[in-house]
């Protein structure tokens, strides 16, 4: 991407960031095939691109040679000094058992890849260093008055099979206060899509550009800091810092893959779309403890606002599973149950942060009879109503009211807060005016040993109800339609909607895993399970993202924004530990590449 002049880059934009892989998972994690093939892989390109540097002189000045015969010739003697060659560039490799047969393979590959692109590969259809060299042999299949000639101009690359002189991509990060100051300026840029984007992110509504009383920063309200727990050590890393001009989120490869599993899917960043093209993606975050989950859900919650969406962000879904203050039978809907403090709290959440937006939504009186009583409707009409003169300008009318003023209601209404969100929630889901995400991190805690009891659902009030029997819950439940074989309640689908038909017309749900919870394995073992299952599904399927250890470059990046932001004993070193690989290399091992004991590591002095 060549503009990120906002701090926070769209879902469009984020899809299409070259950012650099994570590390292949753990062998410890029980894959170790997964690491085998990895590490296997990391030392075959390690050795092409050592013989790609032996023998780039020899190959300018082969292919500069007219006759067959001499060019074979200077191919035979390269067979003859690669060996040393390379054996000089890689010690380390040189000590392999088999080292001359794959240095001898090795070099057969680079020049069948360097004669696949000499026989008609342009620059704009290149094939990646990563493809195999069999790619080369499909080009040999090009007709040869379609194959072009080696020029000064393509020489160079030709030559570069491996993309040594390529750039490699780097780690970067997002500023969410860095949109606040946008408001203040005035966009001056060239690039039409650069200005659309500018634009875009200077219509973020006040609320977004400022911050709360903890600093942080509101475009991803409703994130806080817990009185007692906290939500995330990306919080922690915020308030240790002695920079507090700057909240920053690494961009890693698996917030690109779910940010552009949900472009793809929803169709939600090309402008104009056409009904029929609009859709619903399912993403499904796990990945170890410490990797940075919570910290991409939020960095897809910044960047999904600031794409226009009306986000819905369930950040605490510990503290919501287990205290929800009081439950109540519903009154309206048999078999179902209210809490009626949680639900104020979301409605005057979402109102809080996307009133503006829903506005310019109306809900009708017939589709309030799912989730309100008529005589609960008339009481909504009846506290919607304002002095205004005007109703349709105060969002009110006599059949149907704008989704803020039923949130308003609703926030402040424990018998109509229920009700209200739900209305809302549903109305939201089927609209096609602005896309809709949902985002709810540690999912897993709402599969656990359930905290909410009635006698209403089990006489002897030993049974706890299961979470997708509780309205404020369900609809989102029932969107991702995950039923695992082992949870800590009763779970099932046959209390929930299909999720064809539960899901959201335009729009995402996101959840993520917690591994920081007190929340059986066996029972976050069993959801994952059950959401890889549904990756088969071909109409609707759960996209699978598993978030992976932080690679070398990244770890390098992270304690850069440590110094630079000024944490734990990075802030007075002057840089001697950012630019010391000695130092760099102890902390990525003593961390083993994850984030949380990175920082602890670099609080120690």
């Amino acid at each position: 991407m060549n503009n990120l002049t906002a701090g926070v880059p769209t879902l469009e934009q984020l899809s299409n960031l070259p950012l650099p892989p994570s590390l292949p998972p753990h062998p410890g994690y029980g894959t170790p095939a997964i690491h085998a093939a990895a590490r296997k892989k990391h030392l075959s390109k390690r050795l092409r691109t050592a013989i790609q540097l032996a023998i780039a002189d020899d190959l300018k000045r082969i292919l500069a040679l007219s006759s067959w015969e001499e060019k074979q010739e200077g191919v035979d003697g390269l067979f003859e000094v690669i060996e040393e060659r390379v054996r000089d560039k890689e010690p380390i490799l040189a000590k392999l058992p088999d080292f001359s047969e794959r240095v001898e393979d090795g070099l057969e590959q680079v020049l069948r890849m360097v004669r696949g692109r000499v026989r008609g590969v342009t620059k704009g259809s290149a094939v990646s260093a990563a493809e195999e060299s069999d790619v080369a042999d499909e080009k040999e299949k090009v007709p040869s008055s379609e194959q072009g000639e080696v020029t000064k101009e393509n020489l160079e690359y030709a030559i570069d099979v491996m993309d040594v002189n390529k750039e490699a991509p780097v780690p970067v990060f997002m500023d969410l206060l860095k949109v606040a100051k946008l408001q203040q300026s005035t966009p001056s840029t060239d690039d039409d899509s650069a200005r659309k984007d500018l634009q875009s992110k200077m219509s973020l509504s006040e609320f977004f550009t400022g911050s709360n009383e903890a600093g942080v920063p509101n475009l991803i309200y409703p994130l806080n800091v817990h009185h007692n727990e906290g939500t995330g050590r990306m919080v922690e890393e915020w308030e240790l810092a002695a920079n507090k001009e700057t909240k920053r989120i690494m961009m890693r490869d698996g917030m690109k893959e779910i940010a552009r599993r949900v472009v793809e899917v929803a169709n939600c960043c090309g402008g104009e779309v056409d009904d029929a093209k609009k859709g619903a993606a399912r993403v499904f975050v796990t990945g170890k403890r410490g990797v940075g989950k919570t910290a991409t859900l939020a960095g897809l919650v910044a960047s999904a606002r600031v794409s226009g969406h009306i986000v819905a962000y369930l950040p605490d879904g510990d503290r919501l599973r287990k205290h929800g203050f009081y439950i109540e039978p519903c009154p309206h809907r048999k078999g179902l149950y209210n809490l009626p403090e949680i639900a104020k709290e979301f409605c005057e959440q979402l109102l809080t942060s996307h009133g503006s937006d829903l506005r310019e939504i109306r809900v009708a009186k017939e589709d309030m009879n799912e989730f309100l009583s008529e005589e609960q409707i008339t009481r909504l009409f009846s506290r919607a109503k304002t002095d205004s003169a005007d109703q349709e300008e105060s969002g009110t009318s006599a059949d149907e009211l704008s989704l803020d003023k039923v949130l308003d209601v609703g926030m402040g209404s424990t018998s109509l807060s229920s009700g209200c969100y739900g209305t809302v929630i549903s109305a939201l889901m089927n609209q096609t005016q602005k896309p809709f995400t949902v985002v709810m991190d540690e999912f897993n805690c709402y599969y656990d040993h359930g905290h909410y009891f009635h006698m209403d659902y089990d006489e002897n009030v030993r049974k706890a109800i299961p979470i997708n029997k509780i309205t404020v819950f369900k609809p989102f439940l029932d969107a991702m339609g995950l039923y695992p074989a082992v949870a800590g309640n009763e779970i099932t689908q046959a209390a929930s909607l299909n999720e064809s038909t539960a899901m959201m017309k335009w729009g995402s749900m996101i959840v993520g895993m917690s591994e920081s919870r007190a929340v059986r394995q066996a029972f976050t073992q069993a959801l994952t399970e059950s959401a890889s299952a549904q990756s088969q599904n071909e109409e609707n399927p759960v996209h699978v993202v598993d978030l992976q250890r932080f690679s070398d470059v990244e770890v390098q990046h992270i304690l850069y924004n440590f110094e630079i932001t000024g944490i734990g004993r990075l802030r007075f070193d002057r840089g001697y530990t950012t630019l010391n690989p000695e130092e760099v290399e102890y902390l990525r091992m003593v961390s083993g590449g994850i984030g949380q004991p990175l920082l602890d590591a670099c609080m120690l002095p």
